[in-house]
């Protein structure tokens, strides 16, 4: 132990209550200035409406699907070249669009 001869000094029934009161203390006020400075965290826990992510005001597109059910792009899954070192399996992942698909977007967002 680093800090042994510590306890030479401060008698360990003080120090010990003492050093978890502090920890307590440093929790419980760092909870509360996150509940009070931060405006999620409450509307969180009740629970209020979903908002969508935006980056600068851009909302991200909802994928279209036509009218007969079929979608507007393919997508590919192949297993990719293992490298040395590696636990798991890799896979690419590629989505293309149709080339005969004539899907409008806005309108099918708008459904």
């Amino acid at each position: 132990m680093n800090n042994g001869r510590l306890w030479c000094v401060v008698n360990p029934t003080v120090g010990i209550p003492l050093f978890l009161g502090a920890v307590a203390l440093t929790s419980l006020t760092v909870h509360n200035a996150v509940l009070t400075h931060s405006g999620w965290y409450g509307n969180f826990y009740k629970g209020s409406a979903k908002t969508t992510a935006s980056i600068d005001g851009i909302t991200p597109s909802v994928a279209a699907v036509a009218s007969s059910g079929e979608l507007p792009f393919v997508v590919n899954v192949t297993p990719a070249a293992g490298g040395t070192g590696t636990n798991g399996t890799s896979f690419v992942i590629t989505v293309t669009p149709k080339p005969s698909s004539t899907v409008d977007l806005a309108s099918a967002a708008a459904k």
